[in-house]
């Protein structure tokens, strides 16, 4: 639904509604992601083969045309609340 990158920009799934509660908790935590990217690269870095996390590097992949990510031996879509950093952004609340 949303989007960090390393320049500090977000990006909003256009399906939601600008305004809206929804919108905000996006933005918030999108905006824990490109904070941490800015301050800390050792904290949270990526690019098409990898991310990087609190040091641990988890590989990523596009497979049968999705964002998928490996964490504890598993192949996880991006975006999914069980990795560390996605658990991070929304202070341990799904």
């Amino acid at each position: 639904m949303g989007e960090a990158n390393a320049d500090g920009s977000i990006y909003i799934n256009d399906g939601i509604t600008p305004g809206s509660e929804l919108e905000k908790q996006l933005i918030n935590h999108e905006m824990r992601h490109a904070t941490d990217i800015k301050i800390s690269p050792n904290k949270l870095s990526y690019t098409d083969d990898y991310v990087r996390y609190d040091g641990v590097t988890y590989p990523r992949e596009t497979i049968n045309g999705k964002d998928m990510i490996q964490v504890d031996g598993k192949w996880k879509e991006a975006g999914s609340h069980d990795f560390p950093w996605e658990n991070d952004a929304n202070n341990g609340n799904h």
